[in-house]
């Protein structure tokens, strides 16, 4: 899912014995509009572990890449980015040489095979799973079929076996550790069974059916949060602890505090957010699905830990690019990137220019008004129109002449279309 390359890696299921973790919490409560905004930091306070610390974002636009392996020079763009979410082995040191502060995780899909430490390709057969661990085979309800994943040969695992976490640290947790990464991106968390998933074969040959094979499963769910849990603990416990940064997926709008996400999100150190605000290109999240998506930007940033935004789309131009940034800068704190690029274009450089707009730093919380949502900063505002069909022509401030991301004059009205966004600068 997470990529056209990458999508052969696919693995990380398990689960050890569970550790209880207690996370930071800081309130981030609303401001009114004009209220007063903090200064930006070299570094962001650090994440709910020591093992991942974010470059602040406080200030203008933060980007991240996603994977670089058709990236020839790393060490020239990484100066660029806060962030490389699947950066290769091989470049972990020319990133770091250009930008010491980047954060850099290693891919491993959550219950797939994922080849070995230094070539995803090297999968495991079938064949080869039954001779060795066949009772870690995660079958459907047929109990003939793999329970296979977005089309991929990679084969599923049981990730509620216990046994499983050890061999998945001790083959890529472990040289990542060595290798000096920062964290572990664990791809396609979805907390729903999307690929009906049923049971496995135990070590006596006997049928164990573990899960209904639908997609809301409490089951699957419980053994999720379990893994989460497990993961993060033995990661952590790493000689270079290394954070848990999932492509976490619900399946679902669900507010932060559901008990179906919240008991996820305090067991992890971070979420790569690959549905963003397009909901993997498909189409602009609008009403509450924006507001929910908002509303899980700030918590998990509330707990300290980093929050990263892809956002995918069939083709680029300035209605999208802005649509995503005036969305990431509603939710922008001190621990926040974007990414934006054409639907699974991963792996390149994919800067945009509008990245370099100065905005400066947020003088308010998002705040409604006139229809619209509203984002004020010292050098600019955001708007955002989050409604399905509706059109709102809205009043800027008056005290400002402001101009788009291309130098436009704008204002003194505009018009907000249906699911659209608008960054505006403080002409100076």
């Amino acid at each position: 899912m997470i990529s056209s390359q990458v999508s052969k890696k696919q693995l990380l299921p398990l689960c050890f014995e569970v550790l209880a973790f207690l996370v930071l919490l800081s309130s981030s409560g609303p401001g009114g509009p004009g209220g007063p905004g903090g200064s930006g930091t070299v570094r962001a306070n650090q994440a709910a572990h020591q093992a991942f610390s974010t470059i602040d974002s406080w200030n203008n636009i933060h980007p991240f890449l996603m994977f670089d392996y058709n990236i020839s020079n790393p060490a020239a763009v990484a100066p660029r980015y806060d962030y490389v979410s699947g950066a290769s082995w091989y470049n972990v040191s020319a990133f770091r040489s250009t930008n010491p502060n980047i954060s850099l995780t290693y891919y491993v899909p959550f219950h797939r095979d994922n080849g070995t430490f230094t070539d995803y390709n090297a999968l495991r057969s079938l064949a080869t799973w039954k001779a060795t661990h066949p009772h870690w085979i995660l079958y459907k309800c047929d109990r003939l079929t793999p329970a296979y994943e977005y089309g991929n040969p990679n084969v599923p695992l049981d990730f509620s076996n216990p046994a499983l976490i050890t061999w998945q640290v001790q083959n890529y947790a472990l040289p990542a550790s060595k290798s000096g990464y920062d964290g572990i991106l664990a791809d396609n968390l979805n907390l729903q069974n999307l690929f009906g998933a049923c049971g496995t074969y135990d070590k006596n040959g006997k049928w164990v059916r573990r899960y209904t094979g639908k997609a809301n499963d409490p089951q699957w769910l419980q053994d999720v949060i379990t893994w989460v849990t497990g993961m993060q603990a033995a990661l952590h416990n790493l000689p270079h602890p290394l954070a848990l940064i999932p492509n976490l997926d619900p399946g679902i709008a669900l507010a932060p505090t559901d008990p179906r996400l919240q008991p996820v999100l305090d067991h992890i150190d971070g979420v790569l957010d690959e549905a963003g605000f397009t909901y993997y290109g498909t189409g602009d999240l609008t009403g509450n699905t924006w507001l929910l998506k908002y509303q899980l930007a700030e918590y998990v940033q509330s707990q300290g830990k980093p929050f990263y935004s892809v956002n995918n789309f069939t083709s680029l131009n300035s209605v999208n690019i802005q649509w995503a940034l005036a969305s990431y800068l509603m939710i922008k704190e001190h621990s926040c990137a974007v990414y934006i690029s054409k639907t699974q274009d991963y792996g390149n450089d994919a800067w945009q220019q509008e990245y370099q707009a100065q905005i400066g730093t947020p003088l308010n919380s998002m705040y409604q008004g006139q229809g619209v949502y509203w984002r004020d900063y010292s050098n600019g505002v955001s708007i955002v129109n989050s409604a399905s069909k509706a059109t709102f022509t809205v009043n800027l401030n008056t005290a400002f002449q402001y101009v788009d991301l291309y130098g436009n004059p704008v204002g003194p009205t505009v018009t907000m279309p249906p699911h659209s966004g608008l960054v505006l600068l403080i002409q100076s």
